[in-house]
């Protein structure tokens, strides 16, 4: 069954499930290190979704404070209008910034961030050496503050879900006795996981008692232990009807040992085996997206993420019209390319490479100069 545009339906239950804290026990041994701080109470979800950037008091480096990205010299000129905004930008974390710090003490020092979905990659510019290297609160905080992922997880995860209406603002969160269509709870979640565990368990982490919200789930802070990973070695892949059909770099740059019908076979024949080994037997959906990264020496392969197949998540080098042909119509790609699945798409020429836009440029400059970038003239902009 498709909707329209060749894609399978896409449920609340199907969103739940890619989130980190559904599937990371199930895949713990084939994941880096990680730990989860759930749940984040409301008060830090309504810092992250307010409109100044600033970071909390006492989670930098040696627990300083401060400063908000528009505080100056002339706090005598502000009225008691600015109240409510100067109550925020003196806000504090002092639990959630132990938690982070412990964890951070615990995987030496550094660790990647994320919420229930995403990683604020498009916001990695914020810190030194424009990575997600995080080594205290403060780092954590700025990078979740900046992001236009981070935002779509906190407002738009379920958008796109044929089983979900959006909330009526300010409406009273609905009784369970209340028929609704919001995102199905935990019970339901794991009877659609068909038995995937929760990891409720985590030394450093933990987890905090907080009363129910009208969501029915709880948004979450994920800390992984950092690594060097370089972006050759991480490919996004494509499953549709429970077949791996395709796969891809994630990176858009050209790299000289990826090329060649030897390395191709490499990479399609490990993929392909760790698939059929050890994700589609234990993922319980059908149709979705996962993201591995092979080590340096290609010995391994570390299972990094799952996204929903939809249009919500980027589809790289690929376009979706294309995998959904594979997926929907066989006879209409070459039978010899569809017995020979998955498709592998690389960067095959450092042409190709320099006619993409940096990653994530989109969310780092102002559209109009995306837009010259891309070709338009000085006139345009």
């Amino acid at each position: 069954m498709a909707t329209e545009g060749g894609f399978p339906p896409l449920t609340c239950s199907d969103v739940l499930a890619c989130r980190f804290s559904s599937w990371y026990p199930s895949f713990r041994k084939h994941s880096p290190k990680a730990s989860i701080i759930k749940p984040l109470e409301e008060r830090f979800i309504a810092y992250l979704e307010s409109d100044r950037v600033f970071i909390p008091e006492g989670s930098g480096p040696m627990g300083v404070s401060e400063l908000s990205d528009d505080e100056d010299a002339d706090d005598d000129d502000a009225g008691s209008d600015d109240s409510d905004e100067d109550e925020m930008a003196q806000i504090t974390f002092t639990d959630l910034d132990a938690q982070i710090r412990r964890v951070i003490t615990k995987y030496d020092g550094a660790v990647f961030p994320k919420l229930n979905w995403s990683s604020p990659q498009d916001a990695a510019w914020m810190l030194p050496g424009s990575t997600l290297k995080c080594q205290s609160p403060a780092d954590v905080y700025l990078l979740l503050k900046s992001s236009d992922f981070i935002s779509h997880d906190l407002d738009h995860a379920f958008d796109s879900c044929v089983d979900y209406s959006p909330p009526q603002p300010h409406s009273i969160p609905p009784s369970s006795s209340t028929t609704s269509t919001s995102p199905p709870n935990e019970e339901d979640l794991a009877r659609a996981a068909n038995g995937l565990q929760l990891d409720d368990e985590d030394d450093d982490a933990g987890s905090r008692s907080q009363p129910p919200n009208a969501r029915g789930y709880d948004f979450e802070l994920v800390l992984k232990k950092w690594f060097e990973m370089p972006r050759a070695q991480e490919w996004r892949c494509f499953v549709r009807d429970r077949k791996l059909i395709a796969l891809c770099q994630r990176d858009s740059n050209y790299y000289e040992f990826l090329q060649g019908p030897e390395a191709a076979l490499e990479i399609r024949s490990k993929v392909s085996a760790f698939f059929e080994d050890e994700v589609v037997n234990v993922f319980p959906l059908s149709s979705y997206t996962f993201d591995v990264y092979f080590t340096r020496s290609n010995s391994r392969l570390f299972l990094i993420d799952f996204n929903p197949y939809a249009p919500q998540t980027d589809a790289l080098l690929f376009s979706w019209d294309a995998l959904n042909a594979i997926g929907t119509d066989a006879e209409s790609i070459d039978l010899e390319n569809v017995r020979g699945l998955p498709l592998l798409e690389l960067v095959t020429s450092s042409t190709m490479a320099s006619q993409s836009l940096p990653s994530y440029s989109h969310n780092r400059y102002p559209k109009d100069v995306v837009d010259l970038s891309s070709g338009a003239s000085i006139a345009e902009l």
